[in-house]
């Protein structure tokens, strides 16, 4: 009987020398086996507020214009009756002061007598627009012929008068009422051998009077 018990706990001693040995020494080779990460809660991303944007102002108010008529007047009032001062003619520009009641106010105020009423130079708005206005060939040649219609011989020069007065418009050494004010070219007296002719510009003074030799195409002064 005694036997059969030392047999049993041999038995028990070589199972537990096993297993220790399975758990010191087979476990320490096998790989470990880690545990998955836990997943992050997503951070939220918070949608930052966008500026306020500053609200836009008025648009500017639009001072500079052009004449869209061949020709309108130019008073010293406000009004259709009062006194015509000037004139002014398609394709020019002008600065506007003032805007009232559909007119344009395009110079400063002006005393004449102490103590007078002001006047200024006043145009109807109609005869304007901020977009300059497209003046087709056949157009131009019309309203120059409409400043040279009383040039001494026409006919036989007004290619030649044509050319000269667009020169002096472009290069704003005349103004059209200049030509207007004449009707044209006069033929020169003083140059009797010559095919010369004078036009005034800013003024009736000789210092005003500008020469055309339409032989030579020359524009001179005395």
């Amino acid at each position: 009987m005694k036997k059969a018990l030392i047999a049993l706990v041999i038995l028990l001693l070589l199972g537990g020398a096993g297993a220790g040995y399975y758990f010191f020494f087979m476990q320490k080779d096998e790989p470990v086996t880690e545990a998955p990460p836990k997943p992050e809660k997503e951070v939220e991303q918070k949608e930052e507020p966008k500026p306020i944007m500053d609200l836009e102002g008025p648009a500017p108010e639009i001072t500079e214009y052009y004449v869209t008529d061949r020709r309108i007047n130019v008073y010293n009032k406000p009004d259709n009756q009062s006194l015509i001062v000037d004139a002014l003619y398609k394709g020019e520009k002008v600065s506007v002061l003032e805007k009232a009641d559909g007119w344009f106010r395009l110079s400063d105020y002006i005393v004449y007598e102490e103590g007078g009423e002001e006047t200024a130079e006043w145009v109807d708005a109609k005869g304007l627009s901020d977009s300059q206005p497209v003046i087709k060939e056949q157009e131009r040649l019309e309203i120059l012929d409409s400043y040279l219609q009383k040039s001494d011989d026409l006919k036989v020069h007004i290619d030649m008068f044509r050319n000269k007065t667009q020169q002096l418009l472009d290069d704003e050494t005349c103004t059209p009422s200049d030509f207007e004010e004449l009707g044209g070219w006069v033929r020169s007296v003083t140059y009797k051998k010559r095919n010369v002719y004078f036009i005034y510009c800013g003024g009736l003074e000789q210092e005003n009077k500008i020469y055309l030799d339409v032989d030579k195409g020359e524009i001179f002064y005395r």
